[in-house]
């Protein structure tokens, strides 16, 4: 099977690629207003890192999970998610 892997540059790009079967974790990053967001689903990963608009942050926090800390260790090629 064939997995998208998607690394947005556009806020834009992210939510057109997110769908209710996936899931997301999101957090501030730095300010002013920087998030990390990743997204999975069964044949998707988006990755975004940058400002969100108000009403795509409100989307995230409705539906999605805010989490401290993403992280990425590359010798194990993990995601690690801290909540």
């Amino acid at each position: 099977m064939v997995t998208l892997v998607i690394r947005a540059s556009k806020s834009e790009t992210l939510f057109d690629h997110m769908h209710e079967l996936g899931t997301a974790f999101f957090c501030k990053v730095k300010d002013p207003d920087i998030y990390k967001v990743v997204y999975f689903s069964s044949n998707r990963q988006v990755f975004y890192e940058g400002p969100l608009t108000n009403e795509q942050l409100k989307t995230l926090r409705e539906e999605h999970t805010e989490v401290t800390e993403i992280g990425y260790d590359k010798w194990k090629d993990e995601l690690i998610i801290e909540e």
